[in-house]
């Protein structure tokens, strides 16, 4: 009897220490999940972005938005009732960095690197906009407010980029930086291939960086390699399409891909770059949740173009996210989806304004856009 009641009790201290041992894992995350669940509240459902696309004017699409978060921003940017669009880009960004910020403030202290890691992006696309200003000639400093401050970058960094009159100049700015190792290595090849050259060598160190982040997190490993090792595939598979299209080398091509990739082997790279056209690429694909979903699309994507392969993509990583978000509350992915689905929402409202302000016929505004659907 004695040792019953010792087994009893042990199995009972067993079972109350895995309970504090997962409450110790999931506390922070029940802050940071309930945070970002009051945003997710506020995002625009995909009825309401198709009844802005559908809207008459620019004052209907300006008057959909009044009990919305962005309708004080937009208060910023009328000119005598009409939107300077510049001014609403830029306020747009700002409003986006300043959530980054919040983002930062609320995700437990040790999975702060990854979302650091993840938002290096910015860093990335502000780098990319000042190399193609330089390689095309143009003023970097005309439109200095364009660009993003990044919540990983000191603004003042970002000034001093955008004084660079050369490459050379930008490379001695860079010097002690983690780019500049990249982009120096990228030369040569810049010299014979162009702009390409460069921009792949960011993002490929960006997302190799991100893929190593991940696999040094200990906690949640799996659910962040599913979600970023998705995000890579996409991005490779939207590049080859793309290189495709303008005809570029098998050699090339896999000099510009991402390793490693997720649910894309090596041999299926390989096939792809050598493929004779986009139909033979999504054949290789066609074994995975990828091809699966373009191959439906072949017809469309032939006539129209691969911007509809690009869309359903977008749209693929945006439901995945979030059935993550949902499949695992207590971790980094509502965090990871939430800031997708912001993006998007940031990206879609752009388009939404530029296209309105242009009078372009709501079908193709809506064509242009990527709708997420909220509602599982």
């Amino acid at each position: 009897m004695t040792e019953i009641l010792i087994i009893i009790f042990g199995i009972i201290g067993l079972i109350s220490v895995l309970i504090v041992m997962h409450a110790r894992r999931t506390v922070g995350y029940v802050y940071s999940g309930a945070i970002v669940s009051a945003w997710e509240g506020k995002l625009l459902k995909e009825t309401r972005l198709v009844e802005m696309a559908d809207a008459p004017g620019m004052e209907n699409l300006i008057a959909s938005l009044e009990d919305t978060e962005y309708r004080p921003l937009l208060n910023e940017v009328l000119r005598d009732g009409e939107i300077d669009l510049e001014s609403a880009e830029i306020a747009f960004k700002n409003h986006l960095n300043l959530r980054y910020l919040e983002i930062l403030k609320i995700v437990p202290q040790k999975q702060k690197e990854v979302i650091r890691g993840l938002l290096k992006k910015l860093e990335i696309w502000n780098l990319k906009v000042i190399l193609t200003a330089i390689h095309n000639g143009a003023p970097v400093e005309e439109n200095i407010r364009r660009y993003m401050s990044p919540p990983t970058m000191p603004s003042e960094r970002i000034e001093m980029l955008t004084t660079a009159r050369s490459l050379e100049q930008l490379l001695e700015f860079l010097k002690d930086s983690e780019y500049y190792a990249v982009l120096t290595t990228a030369l040569k090849d810049y010299r014979e291939r162009g702009l390409i050259s460069l921009l792949s060598a960011l993002d490929i160190y960006y997302y190799t960086s991100l893929w190593k982040t991940v696999l040094q997190s200990k906690a949640q490993r799996q659910i962040l390699m599913k979600m970023i090792g998705c995000e890579i595939d996409i991005v490779n598979i939207k590049l080859l399409l793309r290189l495709k299209k303008e005809g570029a080398t098998p050699e090339e091509i896999a000099g510009y891909l991402i390793r490693p990739a997720y649910l894309l082997t090596e041999g299926m790279l390989r096939d792809m770059t050598y493929a004779e056209n986009i139909r033979a690429v999504l054949d290789v694909l066609s074994k995975t949740p990828y091809g699966r979903t373009l191959l439906d699309l072949l017809p469309q994507i032939e006539s129209q173009g691969i911007f509809i392969a690009e869309r359903a993509l977008n749209e693929m990583r945006l439901k995945l996210f979030r059935q993550m978000a949902i499949t695992h509350l207590f971790s980094l992915a509502p965090v990871i989806s939430y800031i997708q689905l912001k993006e998007t929402e940031v990206r879609n409202l752009l388009i939404l304004l530029r296209l309105k302000a242009l009078k372009v016929e709501p079908q193709k505004i809506k064509e242009k856009m990527v709708v997420p659907k909220l509602e599982l």
